[in-house]
């Protein structure tokens, strides 16, 4: 069952990048950066409790414009569990596990996917690119967002030379031709 069209799902994705402030926090798919949240973050994932992580997730903490917390494949099942960057409620408004869409890692969701390849000649726009650890999402014009690096946040990449090892329909999207 799809949750959303491919190309709704990468202009979500352009949006994120384009006009959010975001960091790179391990197990967050979409919190802004205030209140308990901060705190919860912090201490969440032994990544996020490295000093200069939680230094930086503090930092970030009840900025106005919020600063909204994304890991890679948080990313993907934030935008899929419905966040639309709304500082009000707990997780931008996105709800846990909604749709369809399981709580699971980025080596596990490159295994639901698709017509997994490593030939990127013919991967299409909407479609996860993988590479051990990581995920992000191909939008085209040999661009990808992904949510990466301790300071970036979401980002848009060039897929070359970032180590991509592999490309797959991710399993919860209707895929058609994205303008």
């Amino acid at each position: 069952m799809a949750v959303m069209k491919a190309s709704e799902f990468v202009a979500k994705l352009k949006d994120v990048a384009q006009n959010y402030k975001t960091l790179y926090v391990m197990g967050c798919f979409g919190a802004p950066l205030t209140g308990g949240n901060v705190s919860r973050y912090c201490n969440n994932h032994a990544y996020n409790k490295q000093a200069a992580r939680t230094k930086m997730i503090k930092a970030a903490a009840n900025q106005n414009p919020p600063v909204f917390g994304f890991d890679c494949v948080c990313l993907i099942k934030g935008i899929l569990w419905g966040w639309r960057g709304d500082a009000s409620k707990t997780y931008g408004g996105a709800s846990y596990a909604v749709n369809g869409v399981p709580d699971i890692g980025a080596d596990t969701m490159i295994t639901k996917c698709k017509g997994v390849s490593t030939n990127f000649s013919n991967v299409e726009v909407g479609e996860a690119l993988w590479c051990s650890g990581h995920i992000g999402v191909y939008i085209g014009g040999g661009y990808a967002i992904e949510a990466m690096g301790t300071q970036y946040g979401v980002v848009k990449t060039e897929v070359d030379g970032r180590g991509w090892e592999g490309w797959g329909k991710l399993p919860f999207l209707e895929y058609q031709e994205v303008e």
